[in-house]
């Protein structure tokens, strides 16, 4: 009796997560995109227990049913996303990979497969992503315009408004290569953060789940981001194109990584403070999304690389 259940619960844990994957994407494509990010936790939960192989067949049914649901198209896309991010969190956490590895690990793979999924789309649509971009972009603007007009604003104020526009778009597209390192990051921290976190509370300390508020980029960092900007120097020297570029996606990612060390000292003193946990969440939570103060935060990080505020250099 007891073998007949063993024997069936990897199956019935396979269709629970099947099923409770396929309702939260769809949950998230028709009404909250960005928490489809999340899809892989529930398959990587699965992988630990049962085996990496129960994980594969399962997104992949999974992914079926939204093709079937959705379009086969859409289905493709989120199984090439997240099927290797889930396999690689899955492996990383089972051979247990201190967290910057799995981080790491689960960062790359991400690229990559946000790199071909930007390949794909371009072949199956005939439409390269940055074209189709540009599009939505024009299409955006003349919508502006229209409605700019409608109000009796004056021309030179349109016109204004129209390179203002143009400009930030033109920025946006320029950013696409940034934007997919820091999407990756993101993605990789969040899956692996909660996957470990779930798996601990059910019994399976493989990993210790890793406190942000200790984060700390490594001591040589300065001095490879001097390196890469003299590298973005030169390439402007030898007149290289595409500098403005390099430079623009560059100086988004140090700030980024920056910032991410701006925020862990925050929320290291945060913690060390008395303040109520909703107070603190509340403060956190504005500091993330306060754009203005993203400078200043990593102005904080950058400091802290230097003179150690939160003297945790020999403990990571």
């Amino acid at each position: 009796m007891n073998q007949t259940n063993n024997n069936s619960k990897p199956f019935l844990e396979s269709i629970l997560a099947i099923g409770i994957s396929t309702i939260y994407m769809l949950i998230a494509i028709y009404f909250l995109p960005i928490i489809g990010i999340l899809f892989p936790i529930s398959f990587v939960i699965l992988g630990i227990r049962n085996g990496i192989k129960y994980n594969i067949s399962s997104m992949i049914i999974s992914t079926l049913l939204l093709g079937l649901v959705i379009d086969k198209t859409t289905g493709l896309f989120i199984l090439i996303a997240f099927l290797p991010i889930s396999i690689v969190l899955n492996y990383s956490i089972k051979k247990r990979r201190n967290s910057q590895q799995i981080l790491l690990s689960t960062t790359i793979v991400g690229i990559l497969s946000y790199i071909f999924i930007m390949i794909l789309f371009g072949k199956v649509t005939g439409v390269g992503l940055v074209k189709q971009l540009e599009e939505s972009f024009s299409q955006a603007i003349k919508f502006q315009m229209d409605l700019l007009k409608d109000r009796g604003i004056s021309s030179s104020q349109i016109n204004e408004t129209k390179d203002v526009l143009k400009n930030l778009y033109e920025y946006i597209v320029l950013m696409l290569p940034s934007t997919v390192i820091i999407f990756s990051v993101f993605t990789a921290f969040l899956n692996s953060l909660i996957s470990i976190y779930i798996l601990r509370k059910i019994g399976y300390g493989i990993v210790s789940v890793p406190k942000f508020s200790y984060f700390k980029l490594p001591d040589n960092v300065i001095l490879g981001t001097i390196v890469i900007y003299i590298g973005v120097f030169i390439i402007k020297i030898l007149k290289i194109p595409y500098y403005k570029t390099i430079l623009i996606n560059v100086t988004s990612i140090v700030s980024f990584f920056f910032f991410l060390e701006g925020l862990s000292v925050i929320i290291f003193y945060l913690n060390k403070s008395k303040l109520n946990k909703v107070i603190r969440g509340i403060i956190i939570i504005f500091t993330i999304l306060a754009v203005h103060l993203n400078p200043i935060i990593s102005i904080i990080g950058f400091l802290d690389i230097i003179f150690d505020f939160r003297r945790i250099r020999r403990k990571v």
